[in-house]
């Protein structure tokens, strides 16, 4: 294993050179590392990312078991592991990103500052030089759902690649600083959402999904639309800065939002203007923020405060409703979609700027 400013290189390693548990395969790589796989074709690169978040581990899970399996890949194929510090801080994967430090995957885009902001850079630069045909960046979600796939723009190609993994792909205008919002990688990046990390069936759709990714000669096939549940313009449910929330079964005083322990059952749900889904204190609904993709807010537009209690003003599908507090504090509670927001939309078929 080679060592660069920031990440570690790893060529080709043997299944044998694999630890056989993932705890101790983390521990064996300890830092951002990169994993080189010559492929079938060496004129091509597909890149893969993982552990963004060290709290997210299905991903890494999929690496190790293909790296264990010996399986050559169709391409050229770089698995970049990146959080690997937070995924190995005590209780093992319980971090999302380590106290003092920030969310990783906000830190793609300028001044790239601090040590974090180096990471992001240094992998960026890594990508550019691969010149790949696809990156993918596997995550789970903060709550427990079914798996979905994220972009930033609607085109088939995304449409190709999410189906590796689900048949659900959301297309956000948000502009957080996440790796998939990277505009000059020459290729498409896709977001996806495995389900949430104690779900088994997260780590299998990881691993499936990624053998599809790394054995599929070709990527983009131009899959039929009717396949796919296409979601557009999600809204950011937020909680305004000095807002108190929490979880609970009832409604539980002193608190401007108490959300059921629950509340991760309703992703991908749909939800009717008779759906409760919190309860509000004192302050009421102004307490929250819904973001638009302009960073507009338009909360009287999808919910509305009755009886002291949240509703949709609208039928609504949510998604990345999240059970941990402080996600849903620093991030935001749940992202949600108009349900008539479910057609594929014009394509952007101008592939000019990828290679």
């Amino acid at each position: 294993m080679s060592q660069d400013a920031v990440f570690r290189h790893w060529h080709n390693p043997t299944p044998e050179q694999i630890a056989s548990t993932v705890p101790d395969f983390l521990a064996e790589l300890g830092g951002p590392t990169i994993i080189h796989l010559n492929g079938r074709d060496n004129s091509r690169c597909r890149v893969m990312v993982t552990l963004l978040h060290g709290n997210e581990p299905s991903g890494l899970k999929a690496v190790h078991q293909m790296l264990r399996s010996g399986c050559q890949p169709e391409v050229n194929l770089l698995l970049a592991v990146v959080y690997v510090d937070a995924a190995l801080a005590e209780p093992l994967f319980s971090h999302r990103f380590l106290p003092s430090q920030q969310d990783m995957n906000r830190l793609f885009s300028p001044p790239f500052e601090g040590c974090q902001g180096a990471v992001a850079k240094a992998l960026l630069e890594i990508i550019r030089e691969a010149q790949p045909e696809a990156v993918i960046d596997i995550h789970n979600t903060s709550g427990e759902g079914p798996a979905f796939t994220v972009c930033v723009e609607p085109h088939t190609r995304y449409l190709d690649l999410a189906t590796l993994f689900t048949h659900r792909l959301i297309i956000t205008g948000h502009r957080l600083g996440a790796l998939m919002e990277v505009s000059d990688l020459g290729c498409p990046v896709l977001t996806v959402e495995c389900g949430g990390s104690m779900q088994v069936q997260s780590d299998d759709i990881a691993y499936q999904g990624l053998t599809r990714f790394f054995t599929k000669p070709q990527l983009y096939t131009s899959v039929a639309l009717e396949e796919m549940d296409v979601y557009h313009h999600p809204v950011r449910l937020e909680l305004n800065e000095g807002g108190q929330l929490c979880y609970d079964d009832e409604p539980r005083p002193n608190m401007d939002i108490t959300l059921p322990y629950h509340i991760d059952r309703r992703n991908f749900g749909v939800v009717r203007p008779d759906t409760a889904l919190a309860w509000l204190g004192p302050r009421g609904i102004h307490v929250l923020r819904a973001l638009d993709e302009q960073g507009d807010d338009v909360i009287d537009d999808l919910f509305i405060e009755e009886g002291g209690k949240l509703y949709p003003r609208i039928t609504l599908k949510l998604f990345m409703a999240t059970t941990n507090p402080d996600i849903a504090i620093s991030d935001c509670l749940l992202y949600a979609v108009k349900e008539t927001d479910h057609d594929w939309e014009a394509t952007a078929d101008d592939e000019a700027d990828w290679k």
